[in-house]
């Protein structure tokens, strides 16, 4: 039986769920302007497990999205989750954040880009084809039409994380290119978990970092 706990900090949603075999048991989400998530996660995963009766020696493991996104959500998810794996023995789980939004929408046909705002107009991105296989690997860079044009190709759908970043979006693709707006939530990490689970995938909690993708503006 494998129960696994979900967490994702990597943007203002604060995020967690219990799930089962793959199944969903319980499940929070909060939007948190203030970035609350050392208190929201800790007291949240508590409730969680004491409304179901289970204790964190019995997780079958934990899993987090490693980001990109806020740096401060990713510590503050990556102290947690390292908090409950090593007492307890628990195998941790990590996976992108952008895999996470990704796997919010289906789409039988076409690229998936998800994109997570990082600030003005500069965003995470990846490309995810059909079945979520990623190609090459995630950056950050000024999203605007000419990067459009250039960068997506017609029939993909780009999924964004906030109601900001949809609109300005939408202002500047072409009818050709999808957009839809999906909050980043663990919800969406239950089957990636369940996957990585079973295929005995778990990360090594000396080691294991967020996945910090560089700023090209930082000099």
């Amino acid at each position: 039986m494998s129960l696994i706990l979900n967490f994702e900090t990597s943007s203002k949603n604060c995020s967690v769920t219990l799930s089962s075999e793959g199944k969903l048991i319980s499940n929070f989400d909060l939007e948190d302007d203030k970035y609350r998530h050392s208190e929201l996660l800790t007291s949240t995963i508590k409730d969680i497990l004491t409304q179901n009766n289970i204790s964190a020696k019995e997780l079958s493991a934990v899993a987090i999205g490693i980001g990109p996104g806020s740096f401060t959500g990713l510590r503050i998810g990556f102290s947690v989750a390292k908090g409950l794996c090593y007492p307890h023995k628990i195998n941790l789980i990590g996976i992108s954040s952008l895999k996470i939004l990704a796997n919010s929408i289906k789409n039988d046909s076409g690229d998936i880009i998800p994109m997570i705002n990082d600030k003005g107009n500069f965003y995470y991105l990846s490309t995810f084809e059909y079945g979520l296989n990623e190609v090459g690997t995630p950056l950050i860079d000024q999203v605007d039409s000419n990067f459009i044009n250039r960068n997506i190709k017609e029939n993909s759908t780009i999924v964004v994380n906030n109601k900001e970043s949809f609109e300005y979006i939408n202002s500047i693709i072409n009818d050709q290119v999808k957009l839809q707006y999906k909050p980043i939530s663990s919800i969406n990490m239950i089957d990636l978990s369940y996957a990585s689970f079973i295929e005995q995938k778990f990360e090594d909690l000396a080691y294991f970092e967020p996945l910090y993708v560089k700023k090209p503006y930082v000099t």
